[in-house]
């Protein structure tokens, strides 16, 4: 039986484990830009707050100053443009929201959605019309990305590899009970795993990301055999030949220390933004509706702003 894969969870964690440099040809590559591997980047908080509930981004990030936001799907979603224009939103009031003497401007991430599954109804960008109250029209446009448009040989560059534990998914849908098309995707996904050792030894990929590319492709490749009807038998051996290709570190991501310092990470970036905001004279109702702090939090660092 195929399990529930976060598709959305192994791009956070990869992108988590990704270094700046690898980060920015990642960023180029996506958006078609071309910022020096040195950029500066940051990597945002993606919750937010509405109605009580938490939203969460698959990714925010900040390189020289400038939002970029992306969403992973795995599939075709009617309310998908509605929801990526929220994000935005939701993304350019916690990170890019600058107060004026005169007005409020909100900077909008450069945003795509990437689909992991893509079909001829699978539009090539999302759009919202938006009817402003002087009657205005504006038109606020996502492009998408879909991962067909990739080749293996694409997925082994630094600036796509975060996309290599998708591959097996091109093949859903073929016929792989046949034994040649099963044997050609089985040694695709072992050239894979020797193209990510081979960056991995060179040093073009830190080893703790390329230990989780990997350990995410072996499970993302296991889960298409078994979806595809594969026999129990033939799915254990080729996920031997898989598994012996590559020798995985314990990964220290799952670990409760990894998970701490993630926690107190994630407390540390929103009590700093909570900071700027009180400096830039945003209402306590907004940066507690943004960060979701809690009052006795936001009060201690709003006393610290007017003591300085």
């Amino acid at each position: 039986m195929s399990k529930k894969i976060s598709y959305d969870g192994i791009f956070k964690e990869l992108l988590f484990e990704f270094p700046n440099e690898n980060i920015v040809e990642f960023i180029n590559n996506l958006f078609g830009k071309n910022y020096p591997c040195d950029s500066d980047v940051q990597k945002l908080e993606t919750e937010s707050h509405k109605d009580g509930k938490k939203k969460h981004s698959d990714m925010v990030l900040r390189v020289d100053g400038i939002l970029y936001h992306a969403e992973i799907r795995s599939g075709d979603d009617k309310s998908m443009a509605l929801r990526v224009f929220e994000y935005s939103y939701r993304a350019a009031m916690q990170h890019g929201r600058v107060q004026g003497d005169d007005c409020l401007r909100l900077h909008f991430p450069k945003s795509v959605v990437f689909y992991l599954r893509s079909s001829g109804k699978t539009p090539k960008s999302l759009t919202v019309e938006l009817v402003l109250p002087d009657d205005n029209v504006v038109t606020f446009t996502t492009p998408t990305r879909h991962l067909k448009e990739y080749t293996l040989q694409d997925l082994t560059q630094r600036e796509s590899v975060i996309f290599a534990p998708y591959y097996p998914m091109l093949f859903e849908g073929e016929p792989l009970k046949s034994q040649e098309t099963l044997e050609n995707l089985k040694n695709e996904v072992l050239l894979l795993i020797d193209k990510i050792k081979e960056k991995a030894d060179s040093g073009e990929i830190e080893r703790k990301a390329a230990d989780l590319i990997v350990k995410s492709l072996d499970e993302i490749f296991e889960n298409v055999l078994i979806k595809s009807n594969v026999s129990k038998k033939e799915v254990d051996e080729i996920m031997e030949a898989v598994t012996q290709r590559y020798h995985l570190e314990p990964l220290n991501w799952r670990e409760e220390g990894r998970i701490e310092g993630l926690r107190k990470g994630k407390a540390e970036g929103k009590e700093e933004d909570a900071q700027k905001m009180f400096s830039k004279g945003f209402s306590f109702e907004d940066i507690q509706d943004i960060t979701g702090l809690r009052t006795e939090t936001l009060e201690k660092i709003q006393r610290s702003i007017k003591i300085q």
